[in-house]
């Protein structure tokens, strides 16, 4: 098995992240996904970004996943001997697979929106307000009385969430002087989940040169703060 991967792309880190978690063998292979050679082409399924995961079959022919949920979808179905991270209930796997998709729809977009707005006005206030609306309800959907968004037990919806939580607390308090409230119920159950999921080995052992990962992104996302970088990361 084989995951190509950009050390600073959050949707990659999710695959290393479930890959690290269930104890699975793989190959990584670090690109540049915006080297849009023939062979990357190829690779990525015309996509041209990562994650790629691709596994071997045994009748010569490969299996390609391309986007990020579908992968932690397809690792929980190739190896249903390692540990879990969706539930084996229907109804409830069916509500986390709402919440990852969520992240997407209503964090994510809203984040680079926030990062990639230089100027303090009506565009960054939105998208401020959008972001933080939506960390407040994944908040309140999580189990008041364990640490993962679950309950006790890591999951899907967990590793889905943190690379764009720590890039909200990293890039939008270095670029923007912003941090998320502390203060009310949601926020302490938030900041709980935070502190639960940085401690991760599975984090830990992604976050590539760990003692100044950070400052590695920092240093990368610059041209996002400044207005630029890939345009369709900001599109509902």
């Amino acid at each position: 098995m084989k995951l190509y991967n950009a050390w600073y792309c959050p949707f990659a880190q999710r695959a290393w992240m479930a890959l690290v978690f269930k104890d699975i063998d793989f190959e990584l292979i670090e690109v540049d996904p915006y080297d849009a050679t023939k062979w990357w082409v190829k690779v990525s399924r015309g996509a041209e970004l990562v994650p790629v995961l691709v596994q071997a079959n045994g009748d010569g022919s490969d299996t390609t996943i391309v986007e990020s949920n579908r992968i932690l979808e397809y690792l929980e179905d190739y190896y249903p001997e390692k540990t879990p991270i969706f539930s084996d209930n229907p109804n409830q796997r069916a509500e986390q697979k709402y919440w990852m998709d969520y992240v997407g729809n209503k964090i994510t977009t809203y984040f680079y929106r926030f990062l990639k707005s230089p100027e303090a006005g009506t565009q960054q206030d939105e998208a401020r307000d959008q972001m933080l609306k939506g960390l407040s309800e994944i908040s309140m959907a999580m189990k008041s009385e364990e640490a993962f968004f679950s309950g006790g037990r890591l999951s899907a919806v967990d590793i889905a969430l943190f690379p764009f939580a720590y890039r909200i607390e990293a890039l939008l308090g270095h670029y923007r002087n912003y941090a998320l409230p502390t203060k009310g119920k949601v926020w302490q159950r938030y900041h709980r989940w935070y502190d639960a999921m940085l401690a991760l080995p599975a984090f830990r052992a992604t976050a590539t040169d760990h003692a100044d990962y950070k400052n590695r992104l920092v240093t990368h996302y610059l041209p996002y703060s400044l207005g630029e970088g890939q345009s369709n990361l900001t599109q509902v």
